[in-house]
């Protein structure tokens, strides 16, 4: 009996082939393909889609070519070839290869490249000019292109009438092909548009598993497989890769049947994730450090533990907690974490006094930073652009600490994705935000790196979002990211925190006070 009918589904919902009717159609692979149809469409010519291992640049590859051939108006005028593996040892081979696909014939018993070039040029005049049909060469694996086949690609873009490319190129490359194109810069020129494909935020990935086993189940309410913990740990664990979200998917669904359980959770995924996963030990490390704080959530709502920070102290100005947190109406802790998947420990009601900190913790946090952190530049990011992200109206002083921080970088006007640069920690004077007034910190994070991704993965949040790092003795090196604008009081802070979509990270507080001895590194 196949695995999928004891889960009672129609389907394998995980399986790791193309099949076009699980395509999830998230907003940037959507986003991707209609701006590829658009571009060929009015034979814009070459357009370039790069991404990581397991992005799904096979699966909008086979889904593009799905779209040409829906209508009859568009089998009668589109003409589309797809080469799977460009990697070919000679350039007539590679010719042979583009010919024998457009069906020219007698293109393998052709004696010279010029004769190969020639039949493809006529064969794109024909079509083209003749028969007002657009050809289209999709190019998978387009890292694999050898030198001489980036050549023979821009010879072909030079086939043209007064009004349009003849034939219309797209290369799907894994994101070394950018290093390629910089060294060909004649071929570079020749695109029309660069679309880079990410990983899915946690959002997306609970759609696309929802989606794949609806698909599976074709039933009108299909059945729930995973917890909101156990889609945590799968997001967690696979970085938000397509792939290895399908991977994890299929092994977890296998040891629901192994151990007959009806829905896989945290530590289910876990164990999977530890056999699967494509980071090795840094994949395992990430689900264990999560899982150690849904172990802490499971504590707190047996009353083993309080909810508060670990190391709160009563500030020495007012007797009370400087960070002050919001009282929600009591919501019993099962349906906490459903709602919340992000299994934390956050205050969420207000803390009872915690006992002095220990000597050694306090030792351990009176060191402050030099650095922020070290961040990988993004593609089209800026250091400007990164340095206004997390230092805010950054001044001279800021900008002059960051150039000697990163004295191997000639030119911090040219930096490139992939280049690491060095934040440093370059302390403001006084307190930058308004002392008469609230703020909401969204979620604070222990590294700039977790806090700086939050910026990328929320950018249109309501009241928009900033990332505000300080340091003080009682907490250490925190990374906030606060709601941009200050609210009057307490009452109104909290009323927003009520308002907070619920794929946000748990953890929304309010801050009335900053702790003595807070030193802010943002304006």
């Amino acid at each position: 009996m196949d695995y999928f009918k004891i889960l009672n589904l129609n389907r394998e919902p995980f399986s790791n082939s193309p099949e076009p009717e699980f395509f999830y159609q998230s907003s940037q692979h959507l986003g991707c393909l209609q701006k590829l149809e658009l571009a060929i469409r009015l034979h814009r010519g070459l357009n370039v889609v790069m991404g990581n291992v397991g992005t799904g640049k096979t699966t909008l590859c086979r889904e593009l070519l799905i779209r040409f051939a829906k209508s009859e108006e568009d089998r009668n005028e589109m003409e589309t070839h797809l080469l799977l593996d460009p990697s070919i040892g000679a350039p007539r081979e590679f010719l042979a290869t583009v010919a024998t696909a457009f069906g020219i014939s007698g293109a393998a018993a052709a004696e010279s490249e010029w004769q190969l070039k020639e039949g493809i040029k006529q064969h794109l005049f024909r079509r083209g000019v003749d028969e007002k049909k657009t050809v289209v060469l999709i190019i998978d694996e387009g890292q694999k292109l050898p030198d001489f086949g980036l050549e023979i690609l821009r010879e072909f873009l030079n086939y043209e009438t007064n009004e349009s490319k003849l034939l219309q190129i797209v290369i799907f490359a894994q994101n070394e092909f950018e290093e390629t194109l910089r060294q060909h810069p004649n071929f570079a020129d020749r695109v029309n548009q660069f679309i880079a494909l990410e990983p899915l935020n946690f959002r997306e990935t609970r759609q696309l598993v929802a989606f794949r086993i609806a698909q599976a189940s074709g039933a009108e309410r299909p059945p729930r497989l995973f917890t909101w913990p156990g889609l945590w740990a799968v997001y967690k664990a696979t970085g938000g890769y397509p792939r290895r979200i399908i991977t994890l998917c299929h092994q977890s669904m296998l040891t629901l049947i192994i151990q007959n359980r009806k829905r896989a959770g945290w530590f289910v995924v876990r164990s999977c994730a530890e056999r699967v996963s494509a980071e090795g030990t840094a994949g395992r490390r990430r689900v264990l450090i999560a899982a150690s704080s849904l172990v802490a959530l499971l504590l707190v709502a047996a009353g083993i533990l309080e909810w508060g920070f670990p190391v709160a102290q009563e500030s020495p100005l007012s007797g009370k907690t400087a960070i002050t947190t919001v009282e929600k109406r009591p919501v019993p802790a099962v349906v906490a974490v459903e709602k919340r998947p992000v299994p934390v420990v956050v205050s969420s009601v207000a803390p009872a006094p915690p006992p002095p900190a220990s000597p050694a913790l306090s030792v351990l946090n009176t060191k402050k930073p030099k650095v922020l952190g070290r961040m990988i530049v993004e593609p089209g990011e800026t250091v400007y652009g990164m340095l206004h992200r997390i230092y805010g109206d950054y001044d001279e002083e800021q900008l002059q600490a960051f150039v000697r921080a990163n004295h191997r970088i000639e030119n911090i006007n040219l930096i490139r994705r992939g280049d690491v640069v060095t934040l440093p920690a370059v302390p403001v004077r006084t307190n930058p935000l308004p002392p008469e007034q609230s703020w909401v910190a969204v979620t604070t994070k222990g590294s700039l790196g977790e806090a700086y991704e939050l910026l990328r993965r929320y950018p249109n949040a309501e009241g928009g979002i900033r990332l505000f790092p300080y340091w003080n003795p009682r907490e250490g090196m925190v990374f906030a990211v606060l709601i941009r604008n200050g609210f009057p009081d307490e009452k109104a802070a909290g009323a927003f925190i009520q308002r907070l979509p619920a794929e946000f990270p748990p953890g929304a507080r309010v801050i009335a006070r900053w702790p003595e001895g807070t030193e802010f590194y943002a304006r």
